[in-house]
């Protein structure tokens, strides 16, 4: 039996409908080999994964995927305060590095993650936030970060995670480390630090629990952000996007409607493009054999996709990772029963799975559209 090769797609028949893949798979211009980017590019996208240096190191054939399917980069990891920053006084940059070389072979651009988060802090700054001068700790590490790689990161995750309603602050903001320090104006220092060090780089607000109409929490996250945001757009603080992490639920009703739809248009209204920049779909739970999970998986991306994508502003779509090979829902969200997880558009040897499809016929629909 011949295996199709890497970004390769087997055409699609009356059977794949039959057996409840959406309609949106069967379109017949995707019979065609894959290659997402190109299909992005017609949409008027960037469409790119998340990668570890290692991985496309190791591995020729996922490399030769990624270089085959994507147009844009995110270290997955690299450029966090903790891969960064062994002490106060030094930056190893040895792995964001290898990722920008990466990413110069696959004459692609990079997404930026994350210059400021609540997590993947190493002690000795935790130390320095209590007990130093933390503006100039924040001011530094940003303005030291992206003049490195400014031309190479065309697009920043600022900040990542700033809501957190569960910590019952009149204005949501998330009690981080960052917040305790300094208090709610770390955004704007943040902000303003990276466009001084590449007034060219496009400055993004990140945050999961936005995608859902029917969770309450995440309705409520909605009204939050919109407030953060407007409050930074009136006060001109440099920001440029909205970043939908995207990570979508296996086990969960794809409820992504009139909800979602009016909450992107708000955030456009403000002048700020979407982002979506770790898209993924958490199979842990949902029942069935591996065709049956597929078929979910791929009609969570379809949906979700279908009304993100009809949002003019929607720019980026990256999914966090490409291939099921190498997926951190294999450490931090594996299935009961066992078996290997499947949350991205290619499994594990590489081959294209309906995911793959439901993401072309997404940015298809997006070009017949105008």
């Amino acid at each position: 039996m011949t295996r199709s090769r890497p970004g390769a797609q087997t055409p699609l028949t009356r059977r794949a409908v039959a057996a409840g893949l959406p309609l949106a798979l069967a379109t017949p211009a995707l019979a065609q080999p894959l290659r997402l980017a190109a299909l992005a590019q017609r949409a008027g996208l960037r469409y790119g994964t998340a990668i570890e240096p290692q991985t496309v190191e190791s591995d020729p054939a996922f490399a030769s995927l990624v270089l085959d399917q994507c147009d844009l980069i995110t270290a997955e990891n690299a450029l966090k305060w903790n891969a960064l920053r062994p002490d106060r006084d030094h930056f190893d940059f040895a792995a964001a590095d290898r990722v920008a070389a990466f990413a110069r072979r696959a004459r692609a651009p990079m997404h930026g993650h994350t210059l400021v988060w609540h997590e993947a802090i190493p002690d000795w700054a935790i130390h320095q936030l209590r007990s130093g001068d933390p503006r100039a700790l924040l001011v530094d590490h940003i303005t030291t970060v992206v003049r490195r790689y400014a031309g190479r990161v065309v697009s920043w995750d600022v900040i990542n995670e700033p809501v957190e309603r569960n910590d019952r602050r009149p204005d949501g903001l998330r009690k981080s480390p960052w917040f305790e320090a300094l208090g709610p104006g770390y955004l704007e220092i943040a902000l303003r630090a990276a466009h001084a060090a590449d007034p060219n780089a496009r400055l993004a607000i990140a945050d999961y629990g936005l995608e859902y109409d029917d969770i309450g929490w995440m309705v409520e996250k909605r009204g939050t952000m919109l407030d953060l945001l407007r409050g930074l757009k009136a006060r001109g603080v440099p920001l440029h996007a909205l970043a939908l992490q995207g990570h979508l639920l296996g086990d969960h009703p794809p409820a992504f409607g009139a909800g979602l739809a009016a909450f992107l248009r708000e955030v456009a209204s403000l002048g700020l493009a979407i982002y979506v920049t770790e898209l993924d779909v958490n199979d842990q739970n949902i029942l069935g054999d591996i065709a049956q999970r597929d078929r979910v998986v791929a009609d969570i991306y379809a949906r979700f996709l279908r009304t993100v994508l009809a949002e003019p502003a929607t720019q980026i779509v990256v999914t966090w990772g490409l291939s099921d090979r190498y997926t951190s829902k294999t450490d931090f969200a594996p299935r009961p029963d066992h078996a290997p997880v499947r949350p991205l558009p290619f499994d594990a040897d590489l081959r294209p799975k309906p995911a793959a499809r439901s993401l072309a016929a997404a940015f298809s629909g997006r070009t017949a559209r105008g």
